[in-house]
């Protein structure tokens, strides 16, 4: 996974730099460079969780919700983050892209009666007229089977 800077890192959790810098002093993971601090993302909300969990147990309602609040922003950030890097996509992108495919092929499919009627209507030899619709179907799904090259045109 992608290693963040601290600007990055910051960004992310939609905190200022400080609170990053002291997250470092309190132990939260990071690789040091010649360049500066590296975090990975998912290692950072994981240490943020459990250092949230370990609130003290008289602490306030307050001190919970601002915790849960908290927990809830590492959540998010690593959302977001995701999603900005590519990784994560949203589900109705996943679906009408699937429709748009599943539309290409089912309209190949059937134009090939459109495309061959006149033809198998002259032809007479019946091994050539299930070659010329075997060929037609195959190509057909395999347009499908090519993916997202199939579905862009």
């Amino acid at each position: 996974m992608k290693k963040l800077n601290l600007t990055e890192l910051s960004k992310a959790f939609s905190v200022s730099q400080t609170t990053c810098r002291n997250w470092l002093n309190r132990g939260c993971p990071h690789e040091r460079t010649s360049r500066g601090h590296l975090f990975v993302l998912a290692d950072v909300i994981r240490w943020r969780e459990e250092s949230l969990k370990n609130v003290p147990v008289g602490s306030s309602e307050f001190e919970a919700a601002r915790t849960e609040k908290e927990v809830y922003r590492a959540k998010m950030a690593k959302l977001n983050y995701e999603r900005m890097d590519g990784t994560l996509v949203l589900a109705k992108e996943v679906t009408a892209a699937a429709f748009k495919c599943a539309r290409l092929v089912r309209d190949s499919l059937l134009n090939i009666p459109g495309r061959l009627s006149a033809i198998l209507a002259a032809e007479k030899d019946v091994h050539k007229i299930n070659t010329m619709l075997d060929t037609e179907i195959r190509q057909a799904l395999e347009n499908l089977g090519k993916g997202e090259e199939a579905c862009q045109s």
